[in-house]
């Protein structure tokens, strides 16, 4: 795929249901929130300033991927994607529901816009009863 046609797909702003990250480090929030909305993709290789820095699937980037699923019981998908000689990696996360999805240490999260949101006392059971 070209640049162009990279960013023709994907666009440059992130939403709801995309995210760009530079590294698998901190997706764990991100997976968490968008399993709780709607779902979405996440593009690893993608600086903050929409540079594509590539991200090759290493073994630890992938095991990173794994154990985030397994901690958030989410069934992650990955695909390689090579966009003029750069690769990236395109984490789908699927819509969970009815179940609660949390980070390892308990938040539940949400997705709006841009940002994964905490949801706190009275809007728990207001965001849980809209998805219900």
């Amino acid at each position: 795929m070209t640049r162009r046609a990279f960013w023709r797909r994907y666009g440059r702003l992130e939403h709801e249901r995309l995210e760009f990250k530079a590294s698998v480090n901190h997706i764990g929030e991100s997976v968490v929130a968008m399993a709780m909305t709607r779902g979405g993709r996440i593009v690893v290789g993608v600086s903050d300033e929409r540079r594509l820095t590539g991200h090759p699937p290493e073994q630890r980037s992938l095991d990173r991927i794994a154990d985030v699923a397994q901690e958030t019981g989410v069934d992650l998908e990955v695909e390689r994607l090579d966009v003029s000689g750069t690769t990236l990696l395109v984490v789908t996360v699927p819509a969970v529901f009815p179940r609660v999805v949390t980070t390892p240490d308990g938040r539940l999260l949400r997705r709006v816009g841009s940002a994964n949101q905490p949801l706190r006392g009275d809007s728990v059971l207001r965001f849980l009863s809209a998805r219900s």
